[in-house]
């Protein structure tokens, strides 16, 4: 990203923000991300306080075997115009899912897609597609990245196919290393877990949204 820093050493909230606006400036985000899970809880309060955005992650790695398999037939592998058909979807039901919002995503993970050697996979149910997951690979370490699903379509077993069809993609490439990144206070860590992966880390991540996120908008 041009708009996060990597923060690795002790500091104050105040002290981040104003190193954040002096090198970003130029720019109407800003973002932090703390690997130490210690200096993240000490600069959460203050940071949510001033109008951030606090988020926890877990980073996620494959270690064991998915408890169960998932349904057959609901998952493929789709060319790239046929996924962005369904993340257009998925991200337009977000708060955030403005058309020029929507457009600039899809511009940033088109642009992810060619760099990091990506391949698409969507769920289908009853002939709808309705999940999307993407596997970025660089030939030895694999993410799974992006899952979402259509509200009116979920607890039908889509996102699991999807990120399964992901992940066998990823195991017989014979990658040395798999991971996914979830939100550590939202429910699809809990299906991760389920696929195999185990938690390895917890790091924090603030961000100053830009205006057009609802987060940055005063009240009233």
């Amino acid at each position: 990203m041009l708009n996060q820093l990597s923060v690795d050493a002790a500091t104050d909230a105040d002290g981040l923000i104003g190193a954040l606006d002096e090198l970003y400036a130029h720019l109407p985000h800003r973002r932090a991300f703390v690997e130490d899970p210690k200096v993240g809880e000490r600069l959460a309060r203050r940071l949510r306080d001033a109008g951030w955005l606090v988020e926890r992650d877990a980073f996620m790695v494959l270690r064991r075997d998915r408890d169960r398999a998932a349904q057959p037939g609901l998952a493929r592998e789709v060319d790239e115009a046929t996924i962005r058909a369904v993340e257009a979807q998925t991200i337009g039901e977000e708060p955030y899912g403005e058309p020029a919002i929507v457009e600039q995503l899809l511009a940033s993970r088109a642009a992810f897609g060619r760099a990091g050697g990506a391949r698409y996979f969507v769920a289908a149910s009853e002939g709808v597609d309705g999940c999307h997951t993407t596997l970025y690979s660089d030939g030895v370490v694999a993410q799974v990245e992006d899952v979402g699903t259509l509200r009116a379509l979920r607890r039908r077993g889509l996102a699991r196919a999807a990120c399964s069809a992901a992940l066998d993609a990823a195991i017989a490439a014979g990658h040395e290393l798999v991971f996914i990144v979830a939100d550590d206070e939202d429910w699809p860590k809990q299906l991760y877990a389920k696929l195999g992966f185990d938690v390895v880390g917890r790091p924090w991540a603030f961000t100053r949204p830009g205006a057009e996120h609802p987060a940055h908008k005063p009240a009233g």
